[in-house]
């Protein structure tokens, strides 16, 4: 092996362990909860608004279940 062949293959490696430590690194901030910058005001408002959704509907959902309890009863 020449000198310029050892020296390749070093920065070969280099780059190569840069590169997969730079995508570990990516993923782990993609999967980071907390923003980069800024809050998360839209993704919390998002939530709400879901939850809110869920919570009316099941509340229409016991109140027909009432009814129909009721119509049935009659």
């Amino acid at each position: 092996m020449t000198n310029s062949m050892f020296w390749n293959e070093v920065i070969g490696w280099v780059f190569t362990s840069l590169s997969v430590g730079g995508f570990i690194y990516l993923v782990v901030i993609s999967l980071d909860k907390k923003p980069l910058f800024g809050d998360n005001d839209v993704d919390r408002d998002v939530a709400n608004e879901a939850s809110k959704d869920g919570k009316r509907f099941a509340k229409a959902q016991k109140k027909a279940l009432k009814a129909a309890t009721k119509r049935a009863k009659a």
